[in-house]
């Protein structure tokens, strides 16, 4: 083709590219995985409602095996008796049973959830984390310039000058922060929020980094022709990365929403102990195992008098039912690997339900079971186990540590314990100053900063000792 004296080539070309595109699917995953149970619970049930292809399970035997699984079901009954007689606490749905028999009844009110702030919901991830106290408490300013939307509007400068750290350790608080559920909280920018979000999800698109770098007002004004020309790639291509870029979350703490309390806790898990094993048995109770509907499954095989628009509509909804329960099987199997590695680790724990917590990071599971740190953190966040010793959201067994000085390592939530202990024991007309009561820990081997004493004391609600001699 000729133009205007220049001579113009124009034909197609063939180009094998990879892409890689979000679905809803993927966040329907990460808000199962982040639900409590209760909240579970009615989202399967609104799920069955709305898709009429997802049932529950119900396996059941066929005549001819009858007789033998009467047979073995009689014996299973006797062992079932047995093993009621080992755990008596079985016969009621109340786990929250005391520790020691001779302690008083668990109070449970202590078991009622409570709304949580979106504060309160960083500040207990950055709890589980060990880091340096400049590092924590710089992280605890940054949780606290965050505006509504979850993005860091101070300055690491002013974070550092504020909390006395190093620049260098309020840009390390920062890093931190941004490690954080939700994936993009602490972004300095929109920009930043979305990189870290594509970083989350193990996204690799080069196109879409280009558009999020330098053409979001371009994105916002919808013209993709004008990014296709800075660019130069074609009108398709860019319209494909956008509409994944339109499915990131461009205000992170937006979506987050403790709703209202859930009333009594219900467990994720059971753990109960047979001789020297321990059994993880996951709520099948409450979240029962679904499948698709057999029967309308068979009405797209050959043969069937279903017209298209019929076959049309089943399709979607089997492939819509089969991603939900995919989702609902992944969350069961994560919260159950989380507290296979709680179990093994906190092995001493679950002797007798009294030994010392050894210490346990999210980061050290994230990397055990290869998945992201935010959904380790979605994992244990709001899911409970229920054990023969009592009732204990997982959050409870992660915790940074200390070495004592004999080598053994100790979780800081038996050194908050304690501490209480020390408290309590203390003689009320001279009460151990903040001071004193980490010379008390250094001399049974644990030795922890005064300014430590007084932040774990503070967690307890516990006065400082010229208040605590007021009394």
């Amino acid at each position: 083709m000729r133009r205007g004296g220049f001579v113009v080539e124009v034909g197609q070309r063939a180009e094998l590219r990879q892409k890689v595109t979000l679905s809803p699917q993927v966040y329907q995953g990460l808000s199962i995985l982040a639900m409590p149970i209760v909240d579970l619970q009615q989202l399967v049930e609104a799920e069955m409602l709305e898709n009429p292809l997802l049932e529950v399970d119900e396996i059941e035997p066929e005549p001819a095996e009858e007789d033998e699984a009467r047979h073995e079901s009689d014996e299973e009954e006797r062992a079932w008796d047995e093993w009621l007689d080992m755990y008596d606490e079985l016969d009621s749905t109340d786990f929250s049973g005391p520790r020691d028999p001779n302690e008083q009844a668990a109070n449970t009110e202590e078991f009622v959830g409570g709304i949580l702030s979106f504060s309160d919901y960083l500040e207990q991830q950055l709890a589980m984390m060990e880091l340096t106290g400049e590092v924590d408490a710089a992280a605890r300013a940054v949780i606290g310039s965050l505006d509504v939307d979850g993005f860091f509007r101070g300055d690491c400068v002013e974070v550092a000058a504020l909390v006395g750290v190093t620049p260098e350790q309020a840009e390390e608080g920062l890093r931190v922060v941004q490690q954080m559920d939700p994936p993009g909280v602490g972004a300095r920018t929109l920009a930043e929020a979305l990189i870290i979000q594509m970083d989350f999800l193990g996204l690799k698109d080069p196109l879409l980094e280009r558009i999020i770098a330098g053409h979001l007002d371009d994105v916002a004004a919808s013209h993709l022709r004008k990014i296709s020309r800075a660019l130069k790639v074609s009108e398709p291509e860019v319209r494909d990365a956008v509409a994944s870029l339109r499915s990131l979350n461009p205000r992170p703490a937006g979506a987050y929403s403790p709703g209202p309390s859930p009333g009594y806790i219900v467990p994720d898990v059971t753990l109960r102990r047979f001789d020297d094993e321990w059994l993880i048995i996951p709520n099948s109770d409450s979240i029962p195992t679904l499948r698709v509907s057999p029967r309308y499954r068979s009405m797209l095989r050959s043969g069937s008098d279903a017209d298209d628009e019929t076959r049309r509509y089943l399709k979607d909804k089997i492939r819509s039912a089969e991603s939900f329960i995919k989702n609902i099987d992944r969350r069961k199997d994560t919260v159950s690997r989380i507290t296979q590695i709680i179990l093994e680790v906190q092995a001493e724990f679950f002797e007798d339900g009294k030994g010392p917590l050894r210490p346990l990071r999210l980061e050290d599971v994230a990397v055990e079971i290869g998945v992201h740190l935010s959904t380790v953190s979605r994992g244990v966040t709001g899911k409970y186990m229920a054990t023969p010793y009592g009732l204990f959201e997982l959050k409870h067994f992660f915790a940074g540590g200390y070495r004592t000085s004999t080598g053994m390592d100790i979780a800081s939530t038996s050194i908050k314990q304690r501490l209480k202990e020390l408290v309590s024991e203390e003689d009320r007309a001279k009460p151990l100053s903040d001071q004193k009561l980490a010379e008390l820990l250094s001399a049974e081997g644990v030795t922890v900063a005064r300014r430590t004493v007084a932040k774990y004391r503070e967690e307890f609600n516990i006065e400082p000792s010229w208040a605590r001699r007021r009394r």
